[in-house]
């Protein structure tokens, strides 16, 4: 299905070019219920009079309370949401515009943006900003093409030729990029993190802590927790666990072998602690999970 577009020279909106372009999208229901959809986006030429705010009648209407993604071509933007940042030219910067905010430039800028919602976006605006500590603005890796997709997600939305799952992947390739910075693509198979996966699966039985990992990889523990918390999604604790988690599986499936022989194969000291850990990541206990393997 192909989104059902507005398109429209930009007119009246003070600082914006008359070459700017913005262009208005209506999801479908379906794509309200299952995707990421645009509800706006555009190709803007600013001054230094371009100043939005978010009490301005543009700002009321339901296609901006949503996210917004933009991307700085050249010159820069200044922000004030929770807090005040500037995007300069190569940078991202995100936000979340149901909350009070205002961009405005003070000299000559070119951007391309899009505002979006959908299934899970609010859940991966809140992890994106956990992950980079709160910040907004994101250089994005040179290999995450960014900027490309988000301007052929626009070129796609002029001509009313973007289908709306095409369009929601692209969205969701952009979001994955800022999500994990390190990791555009697969990770590096003689990387750190890649060093410290096979690190922890051959010793997944034997005590691990993040300090032992992170000396077999040669890294500080501070350093080494944050690489591989941006390449992976995970603390090198939570991948510890859950891969503990997942030989357990396999040990019950498989074998008769106790549960207390269980623990210990994966690395636990303590039968009670395995099996509290298993029944939080696995929803049911090791008794049952052999019973009826989900």
């Amino acid at each position: 299905m192909v989104q059902e577009v507005i398109r429209m020279k930009v007119l009246g909106e003070p600082g914006v070019l008359y070459r700017s372009e913005r262009f208005f999208s209506t999801p479908s229901a379906m794509a309200r219920h299952l995707f990421f959809y645009v509800t706006r986006c555009g190709h803007y030429y600013c001054d230094a009079e371009y100043d939005f705010r978010d009490d301005c009648a543009v700002g009321k209407m339901d296609s901006h309370k949503n996210f917004f993604l933009i991307f700085i071509r050249s010159g820069k933007l200044h922000f004030q949401t929770a807090a005040t940042f500037m995007a300069e030219q190569g940078q991202i910067a995100l936000i979340d515009c149901r909350m009070p905010h205002r961009f405005y430039a003070t000299d000559s800028a070119e951007t391309l943006w899009m505002h979006f919602d959908g299934a899970g976006a609010r859940a991966f605006f809140n992890q994106i900003l956990t992950f980079r500590c709160g910040k907004q603005v994101f250089l994005p890796p040179a290999d995450a093409k960014i900027e490309q997709e988000l301007a052929q997600l626009i070129s796609g939305i002029r001509s009313a030729t973007l289908t709306e799952v095409d369009c929601s992947q692209r969205i969701y390739r952009m979001l994955c990029h800022l999500l994990f910075p390190q990791s555009a693509g697969a990770i590096e198979t003689d990387g750190p993190v890649a060093q410290a996966m096979h690190y922890i699966n051959a010793h997944l039985f034997e005590e691990l802590s993040v300090s032992r990992v992170s000396r077999a990889v040669n890294l500080s523990p501070s350093h080494f927790s944050r690489l591989f918390r941006s390449s992976t999604g995970f603390s090198p604790h939570e991948y510890i666990v859950l891969h503990r988690i997942d030989e357990a599986k396999a040990l019950l499936h498989s074998t008769s072998l106790s549960v207390k022989e269980i623990a210990f194969r994966v690395g636990y000291r303590s039968e009670v602690n395995f099996i509290a850990s298993f029944t939080d990541k696995a929803g049911v206990s090791p008794s049952t999970f052999r019973k009826n393997p989900l």
